[in-house]
């Protein structure tokens, strides 16, 4: 089985994760591309408005049914800080008997910058395939960013959606609905989720 990682707060999972998720698996052809929520970013506050547990049962309803997607709950799982090195570990392990090649690891182009704060970040080219999405559309003349490690580039089409603009536009009052699936739209009015009021 041949499997790819999208890691990331998920708060909340919107259709650009969704559909970077989908390209790779399209253009890549894996078996599985696992979403996996992260219990503590490393590199930036969780923004509140969501509790851990409703992240991941955003995740799981919105999958539901999607047969080369999954959802992996270890990192929520886990104590302390979200270390991707850490979880690819552990699904080599978990995913021994059956796995294929290296894990690819999805990540946006706009992490490459603080690549070399990661965590052993020296060992994960070796460990992994790194696939390199366009994250944002680059303004006019703007060089895109420089990559030293060994990756896979992914030419993606490019929603730009943002977890932290829907949480914005939740807490306004402004438009928000089709950017996110319609289980997560529901399961966020249901909730009352990051400040959301239909007064």
């Amino acid at each position: 089985m041949r499997l790819a990682v999208l890691g990331g707060s998920f708060n909340p999972l919107h259709l650009g994760h969704l559909f970077l998720a989908d390209e790779v698996y399209h253009r890549f052809r894996y078996d599985k591309i696992i979403l996996i929520p992260a219990r503590i970013p490393p590199h930036k506050q969780l923004a509140p408005g969501a509790s851990a547990e409703d992240r991941l049962e955003m995740l799981c309803q919105c999958i539901s049914g999607i047969p080369y997607f999954g959802v992996d709950s270890c990192e929520l799982e886990r104590q302390g800080i979200s270390y991707t090195y850490d979880t690819i570990l552990e699904l080599q392990k978990r995913y021994a008997s059956v796995l294929e090649g290296k894990i690819g690891l999805i990540m946006g182009d706009d992490l490459v910058s603080g690549f070399d704060t990661w965590k052993h970040y020296q060992l994960l080219p070796d460990i992994t395939d790194i696939i390199l999405a366009k994250r944002m559309v680059p303004c006019a003349g703007e060089a895109a960013p420089v990559c030293n490690f060994r990756h896979i580039e992914l030419e993606n089409s490019v929603l730009p959606i943002s977890s932290s603009d829907i949480r914005r536009r939740i807490q306004n009052g402004d438009s928000w609905r089709y950017l996110v699936p319609d289980s997560v739209y529901r399961y966020i009015i249901q909730g009352g989720l990051y400040g959301f009021s239909d007064n």
